[in-house]
């Protein structure tokens, strides 16, 4: 076995990028089985230091356990690029990073250990220093830290990469000794770590796992053998180094380098190996799935070794590439899983039943059977009805409620329901409202002197929606715009969305559509035509309007504009034309036969509460007689609160 098998050929990464691993050295390996503790949530992950990045356990049985999970640990490592803390340059200097970046990506792979079972308390850029074996043909200083060959080695593959080309010869696990920014350490990391270009911290890690692109459009021989995945999901390791450029430009797209190979003194020794399955069994967020499954085991023998996987309904799912591998970590079977398995979206939780035989080992158990459910991490299924009269007096009446388990707090908004009388159109009196989604340096609202072409869409402002710059470092291309609309809509029958719009230089490649969620933002629907750009030399010269046909719901809507751009086709950027009106402006926008949902009062229930009682003080008003009024209940789960649930409707009655 050649332990520096390179990986495949990549793409331009200036429309994607590919991450890849080396494979350095050989260890035996013992594994733990799945742990029986449950996390403990109650961390809010809006505060990453806050959040701890290692000693983690949670209980993949418990739907809202891994919920509660995914929001406080793996979310609280979002946001690194604010904290990246660079200090080097592209000239040379590999620089270091902040100590809060390397915790989450410390925090960010440790996730992943606790979810496959393996004891998550790796740690990151410690005082480690770099392993050397004999018959390493490069040799950096003993003394020569992992954490700083990590850096060297970020930093040979950003400066060695040619955008007209494509090309990296650094991208290798041997690399030559000519190539710019070389050295015996970047060398030793490169042979030695896991390699990624065109991400950086945690989402280097997350790529590593899923071993493919987040698009699935391209993959190489090295990702289909998970040897990026089997590498961190070491469980004997204890101690991997992070490197990181986080790139300027599509030019310099980010890079990423995890040590993780283990000194003899780093090993962990674990007395009762067991299976790890990836994704592994139980609840897992579908955003995480791969295309590519896996079995690992120390010890284990799977040359002969047989895998069907089955849907809920017993039906098989056609496997493909199905191959035992020993290269990387532990042995391992791999298999690629195709339809309804391979989802990396997906509403309905959707459970898979997973069987292996034919395994062999000295103590390893011949079979393995275990269940698989992907489910959206955002989306809770717990119960969050409250029952109650639908028409009550002016004092109210109680509600009943059963609360989700594991909940940190649930709480109980009352809405009052008044007819949709209100029209955005970017004014300062009243303020919009409207939330801004939009990144980059361009504004969301603009006045008459911004669109110099035709003044004012009505009145002094309007929206505007246009791409920032062509490259993106966190979208890795064009990145999207949109702003929401704060307003809750109850859409009845015959409802419409109106609103005036002006194309500014706004190509064919650039496209506007609104969208509509009533699940509280976990899936949105698109209502309307897609309006599209139609000159890469023109702008409109007059005002259109839309008019566009609201489906009747029960539940509250919220609406939003979202702008986007083919890929590879040219669009105009803000960022090259900062005095010219690019994109998209908006105006005028209202709602007609509908209702909409005016926020009264949030309540907390304590613990013991098993009803709440609705009545003028937890509305926030007084209860007038034909007021009709709305209740939900949301529950807090790893410091996020979820959407509310089903509304229950009060109306106030008349005397």
């Amino acid at each position: 076995m050649d332990p520096y098998e390179p990986g495949m050929i990549r793409p331009k990464p200036c429309h994607s990028a590919l991450s890849r691993a080396t494979a350095a050295g050989a260890a035996v390996l013992a594994l733990l089985t799945l742990p029986a503790a449950a996390w403990k949530p109650g961390i809010d992950p809006a505060n990453p230091d806050a959040v701890a990045s290692r000693g983690f356990s949670v209980d993949p049985r418990s739907r809202n356990d891994v919920l509660a999970f995914w929001q406080a640990v793996y979310k609280a490592s979002e946001g690194y690029e604010e904290r990246v803390g660079w200090t080097g340059n592209y000239s040379g200097n590999p620089g270091t990073v902040s100590r809060a970046f390397i915790t989450d990506v410390e925090r960010r792979v440790n996730f992943f250990r606790a979810l496959c079972g393996i004891p998550a308390d790796v740690r990151f850029n410690t005082s480690s220093t770099v392993a050397i074996d004999d018959e390493d043909p490069h040799k950096p200083s003993a003394s020569t830290l992992k954490s700083d060959a990590a850096q060297a080695s970020a930093l040979m593959l950003i400066r060695n990469y040619n955008f007209n080309t494509g090309a990296d010869p650094a991208i290798d696990h041997n690399p030559a000794s000519h190539l710019t920014g070389w050295s015996p350490a970047a060398w030793n990391a490169n042979a030695k770590g896991n390699l990624a270009f065109g991400v950086y911290g945690p989402t280097a890690m997350t790529e590593y796992m899923v071993e493919e692109l987040s698009t699935g459009s391209v993959t190489s021989y090295w990702n289909s053998l998970v040897g990026h995945r089997r590498w961190l999901l070491y469980p004997d390791a204890t101690d991997f180094a992070t490197g990181d450029q986080p790139g300027e430009s599509v030019f310099r797209p980010p890079t990423n380098v995890c040590y993780i190979i283990q000194k003899p003194s780093e090993r962990r020794i674990i007395a009762k190996p067991g299976f790890v399955p990836y994704p592994p069994a139980g609840y897992f967020p579908a955003v995480l799935n791969s295309r590519y499954w896996s079995l690992s085991r120390h010890g284990a023998d799977f040359t002969k070794a047989k895998v069907v996987v089955t849907d809920q309904a017993g039906r098989s799912i056609p496997l493909e590439n199905v191959r035992a591998n020993n290269n990387y970590g532990d042995p391992a079977l791999v298999w690629e899983v195709t339809g309804a398995a391979a989802v990396r979206e997906t509403y309905a939780d959707k459970p898979f039943n997973v069987k292996i035989t034919g395994i062999e080992g000295k103590d390893v158990p011949s079979s393995l059977d275990y269940r698989v459910t992907l489910i959206h991490p955002e989306r809770l299924t717990s119960d969050q009805r409250l029952t109650g009269p639908t028409v009550t007096g002016s004092t109210g009446a109680a509600y009943a409620f059963k609360r989700p388990s594991r909940a940190e707090s649930v709480r109980v908004t009352t809405y009052q329901r008044v007819p949709a009388n209100w029209v955005e159109g970017a004014e300062t009196t009243p303020a919009p409202r409207v939330v801004d989604l939009t990144c980059g340096s361009f504004p969301l609202v603009v006045t008459g002197t911004d669109l110099g072409f035709h003044g004012a869409l009505a009145g002094a402002r309007s929206f505007n929606l246009t791409f920032d710059s062509l490259f993106n470092l966190i979208a890795r291309g064009i990145a999207e715009q949109s702003f929401e609309l704060k307003h809750l809509i109850l859409p009845g029958s015959g409802a419409k969305l109106n609103f005036t719009y002006c194309r500014g230089y706004m190509t064919p490649g650039s496209h506007l559509v609104v969208e509509a969620t009533n699940d509280g933002g976990v899936s949105w629907k698109r209502i309307g035509s897609e309006i599209t750009g139609v000159s890469n030399n023109h702008a409109d010269t007059k005002l259109s309007t839309a008019s566009f046909d609201l489906p009747a719901s029960t539940q509250p809507v919220r609406l939003r504009f979202r702008y986007f751009a083919t890929p590879l086709k040219p669009v105009y950027t803000h960022k090259d034309a900062p005095d010219s009106p690019t994109g998209i402006f908006i105006d005028q926008i209202r709602v007609t036969k509908s209702d909409c949902l005016v926020p009264g009062r949030s309540t907390k229930l304590a613990k013991g509460m098993k009803s709440f009682p609705f009545n003028a003080s937890t509305a926030g008003r007084s209860l007038k007689p034909g007021q009709r009024w709305a209740l939900a209940l949301s529950t807090r789960l790893g410091g996020h609160w979820f959407p509310d649930g089903p509304l229950t409707e009060v109306t106030i009655a008349k005397p």
